[in-house]
């Protein structure tokens, strides 16, 4: 897991809790923007996918500043919240894509025609929980 994120926030990372990242990311005139997305994470980044007509892949091409934050599903009070920058890639979005479908629903994606998938990683800069450890 991310070893930036405490102990006793860990198991919001993992596949078996199924929760789910709402991320931040600003749009060209500089208004906000949230998307609730599946995720899961490489042990380095959280990351997380989408198609490439997406807002947020114009937004992230142009600024790739973003906070995500994972409550966890049974207490919206108690999260992590990560910040940091993406990195943007084509390579493995589709299997990617498939893996994050079969966390959430147990089956594949139905990916559109004609439209590509990117994944996000994010490197975290800073790392936030509520309730604060001690």
């Amino acid at each position: 897991m991310i070893s930036s994120v405490p102990e006793s926030h860990q198991y919001l990372l993992e596949d078996k809790t199924k929760a789910f990242a709402n991320v931040a990311t600003s749009m060209s005139n500089g208004q906000p923007q949230l998307t609730c997305v599946w995720f899961n994470t490489d042990g380095e980044h959280i990351l997380f996918n989408t198609m490439d007509r997406a807002a947020k892949f114009r937004y992230l091409s142009k600024n790739p500043r973003v906070a995500v934050l994972i409550p966890d599903p049974d207490n919206p009070y108690k999260y992590v919240q990560i910040r940091g920058t993406v990195e943007m890639t084509k390579d493995g979005a589709v299997e990617h894509t498939h893996a994050l479908s079969r966390k959430y629903t147990g089956k594949n994606f139905e990916l559109r025609t004609g439209m590509e998938r990117v994944m996000y990683k994010v490197k975290p800069r800073r790392v936030t929980v509520w309730p604060p450890q001690r």
